[in-house]
């Protein structure tokens, strides 16, 4: 696409950015590690990224085009991983 930032929403809301802190398990407890997802450093190439809560799992999808659907890329993150989640909120002033 271009060079535009892409809308980042949070159960279809648009927000100005989504942080999310998580642990990456390991078959070794000692490999375990925190990650950081920032969904303003995310592929740039899709036009919209949407995070939502669902049941047992933090979902986020790219979508290519998002009023026709068109994923790029599905990740979900167990809720269970999950330490913290910021949502930096577009102001309304």
């Amino acid at each position: 696409m271009s060079n535009v930032s892409a809308k980042i929403k949070f159960h279809g809301i648009e927000v100005k950015n989504i942080v999310i802190r998580f642990i990456e398990k390991s078959a070794d407890p000692l490999k375990e590690s925190v990650k950081v997802l920032d969904a303003s450093s995310l592929d740039k190439t899709c036009e919209t990224i949407n995070v939502q809560v669902v049941s047992d799992y933090v979902t986020i999808t790219l979508y290519k085009k998002e009023s026709s659907n068109n994923i790029l890329r599905r990740e979900l993150i167990p809720a269970h991983l999950i330490q913290r989640i910021w949502i930096d909120d577009i102001s309304t002033d």
